[in-house]
């Protein structure tokens, strides 16, 4: 628990971005080394903006403290990049997260066939039709469908992958414990209980 509170402390840094902290991470190891770096090694982080350094040094573990209670709250878990059940094939994408947070159960997502499905809010309703007709017939083929969760495509997408019983993962925008768009509050607990919500964004985090 004591590591993870560093990750959270070097995943909420204002000013330093998603490849900023993973160049930290590489100088450092683990963020824990780079919480206690000496200052003065900050200035050897490849192309880290002042912003960056001056982030690093505000060294208060306040709101990690507060994700990990909310975490706990909630029924959230948090993985992080050097974690076993981290997606492999998300470690290699050009900037992959270095937290995420979950919550329903662990997907393994390198030993399956798992396909993406994402459209228009504004969709017709053949578009409609065909997207849930689509991800219902992956979900019986054993298939792991990932959407998001908005109105229109992605919303049908997992409409058709539930009814096919299959299992879905949405990957959201905002924090998990924030219901967006309201009109769909009902797939949260449906995706939640048969597969997993993921999020990179800490609970309370707005769309």
């Amino acid at each position: 628990m004591a590591s993870l509170k560093y990750w959270l402390w070097l995943t909420t840094r204002r000013g330093l971005g998603a490849k900023s902290a993973q160049r930290v991470l590489e100088r450092f190891g683990t963020p824990e080394g780079a919480f206690f770096a000496d200052p003065s090694e900050y200035e050897r982080i490849p192309d880290l903006s002042p912003q960056g350094r001056a982030a690093l040094e505000q060294k208060g573990l306040g709101e990690a403290d507060k994700i990990l209670g909310d975490c706990d709250r909630l029924g959230i878990q948090i993985m992080t990049l050097q974690d076993a059940d981290y997606p492999e094939r998300l470690k290699h994408i050009y900037d992959p997260p270095l937290v995420l947070y979950r919550k329903g159960r662990a997907i393994p997502f390198d030993e399956e066939v798992t396909i993406g499905m994402v459209g228009t809010r504004s969709c017709t309703p053949y578009g409609e039709k065909m997207a849930g007709r689509l991800a219902l017939g992956l979900a019986r083929s054993g298939a792991v469908t990932v959407s998001g969760i908005a109105q229109g495509i992605d919303a049908a997408c997992i409409r058709g992958a539930l009814k096919g019983g299959g299992t879905v993962v949405s990957v959201l925008g905002c924090g998990i414990d924030v219901r967006y768009p309201a009109c769909n509050r009902g797939l949260y607990e449906d995706v939640a209980a048969v597969g997993a919500l993921l999020s990179e964004y800490p609970p309370g985090t707005e769309p």
